[in-house]
This record gives C-alpha cells, sequence and structure tokens, in this order.
C-alpha cells in the first residue's frame, strides 16, 4: 500500500511541480491522536534543492499563522529553499505589488494544494532557507482518566546571520526579501483550541523561543555583546484540534502551556544544534 501510495504521489508531483524537478518524499511520523500525516517532498528547482514539509489533515482545521492571521485549514507548509534559490527568485519574480520571495511563496502553496486536490486558501504557509533535513519534531504529552493532552512542536530553527534582540536592535526593512535564518514554529495539538487560546499560545511560544535562546547563549548578529531573542523574521503556526475539552487557557500556568513550552524549547533548541552547531554549556 506504501508502495502505491508512493507511486501515486510521484505522478502527481511530476505534473504538478512543473518548474521543479522530483526526487522522493519522506515520511515524518506523528502521534495517532493529531490525526494528521507529514512528509517532506524533496525537489530540485535551477539546479537548487527544495524542501517541502507537508502536513495534511483528516478534516478541516482552525489556525493563527503570524504570517496569514486566522483561517480554516487542511495543510499547513513549511516550505525551505537553497540561499541562492532564494536570491533568484527574489530577483525573477518580484513584480511592481510584491516582493519576489512572497510570489514564490505563492506559488508553492498552489502546487501542494493541488497535489493534495485541495483548494489552496485551505493552505497555511511559512518558508525559510534552513535546511529541512535539520527539522526537529518534539512531542509532549499529559493523560489522566480525564484528559489526554498532545503537544507537538514541528521547528526548523537558523540562527547565524540575522538573530536579533528585541528591543536594542534596529529595523531596516519595510517588507523584507531576507527568509535567511528563520525559526519557524508549526505546533499541533489534539485538542480544541479557541481563537483565544491560540493567541495567547504565541506568548508562550515565544518565551520557550527564546529560553532556548538563552540556554544556547546565542548572540545577536548585530550587536554581538548582547544576548539574542530570536531572529527578525520568524513565524509560528498553532492548529487547533478536534477532541475535547476546549482549551481556553494556553499560559504558562495551565497544563497546556507547560506542554507547549517544553516541546517549543526543546525543538528549538535541537533545531539550533543541528543547523548551526549552538550547544547548551553544562
Amino acid at each position: 500500500m506504501r508502495q502505491i501510495i508512493m507511486l501515486i504521489l510521484f505522478i502527481l508531483l511530476l505534473n504538478t511541480f512543473y518548474l521543479t524537478q522530483f526526487v522522493y518524499a519522506k515520511n515524518i511520523p506523528l502521534p495517532k491522536e493529531l490525526q494528521a500525516k507529514a512528509f517532506i517532498i524533496y525537489s530540485q528547482r535551477d539546479g537548487w534543492w527544495e524542501k517541502t514539509l507537508v502536513i495534511r489533515f483528516n478534516r478541516e482545521r482552525r489556525c493563527l499563522s503570524t504570517y496569514e492571521s486566522f483561517k480554516n485549514v487542511l495543510a499547513v507548509v513549511n516550505h525551505s529553499a537553497h540561499p541562492n534559490l532564494w536570491k533568484k527568485v527574489c530577483q525573477v519574480l518580484k513584480t511592481k505589488n510584491k516582493v519576489g520571495g512572497k510570489v514564490y511563496m505563492e506559488e508553492i502553496r498552489e502546487k501542494v494544494a493541488d497535489l493534495l486536490n485541495i483548494p489552496k486558501e485551505k493552505v497555511a504557509i511559512l518558508a525559510t532557507a534552513v535546511n529541512m533535513d535539520n527539522l526537529s519534531v518534539v512531542t509532549k504529552r499529559f493523560k489522566t482518566k480525564d484528559v489526554n493532552f498532545v503537544v507537538t512542536a514541528l521547528v526548523t530553527a537558523g540562527a547565524k546571520t540575522n538573530a536579533l534582540r528585541a528591543g536594542v536592535d534596529k529595523g531596516n526593512y519595510i517588507e523584507t526579501e531576507k527568509p535567511h535564518g528563520t525559526v519557524n514554529i508549526i505546533l499541533l495539538t489534539n485538542v480544541i483550541l479557541t481563537d483565544a487560546a491560540m493567541a495567547r499560545a504565541i506568548i508562550t511560544i515565544t518565551e520557550a523561543k527564546t529560553a532556548a535562546f538563552e540556554d544556547l547563549k546565542v548572540p545577536s548578529s548585530y550587536t554581538p555583546n548582547v544576548q539574542a531573542t530570536g531572529t527578525g523574521t520568524d513565524n509560528v503556526i498553532i492548529v487547533s484540534g478536534t477532541t475535547t475539552p476546549k482549551i481556553t487557557y494556553t499560559g504558562g500556568h495551565s497544563k497546556i502551556g507547560e506542554l507547549i513550552g517544553k516541546a517549543v524549547h526543546e525543538a528549538v533548541v535541537k533545531a539550533l544544534e543541528e543547523q548551526n552547531g549552538f550547544k547548551i554549556k553544562k
């Protein structure tokens, strides 16, 4: 059955990724409670690699993206491409009203939507120049006779070139064309999150990410003698689950907030270790 699925995927990709050369796809295991399938599509475009993480849900989900706001989705994507490819598409694809990087992201969104046979409006997307092979996936659980919480963080992270300290370093761009570096965090859970809970989760996620930067002693790329709190292009997607109880609060005092913080902290640490070689000094 798996071979048949991969063959169908191969044929679809040949028809869909018309500007790329399909190489292969790799499954990413997820907890069954999340009711989602994840895989990475490996391809090439103009001689440079593209690696696209796709998470497909069994039914429509509510999500909050710091790139696109609230939306209902059937899939979420984290697309990575070689830094040289980003440079090229930013130059070649730019229009009078749109930067080239965003045009490229819309192309990827449409290709994934076609691949999955779903409307492109039902796909949430993030992008990075970080190597998707350094993806970190961390799951945390809490279970009693009354509740079963599952939280999974899927993180790509790079902080060698555009790490900064919020409140100290200055900004130089109106609309950036530079996705290099970047911490992209996709957070999945099995339980229903209200819109307010997803918004509050961004604070918990950001605190956990910053704690990871501190534990790794990542310096600002612009003010090297100070501690970085993140990069200038970080993004988050939070996807609500479908099972009860309905969660309205995701701060650190809650059990779900604890799981979110621990999953994100561990995943960011692992991702930065893999991508940049940062390590916690004991």
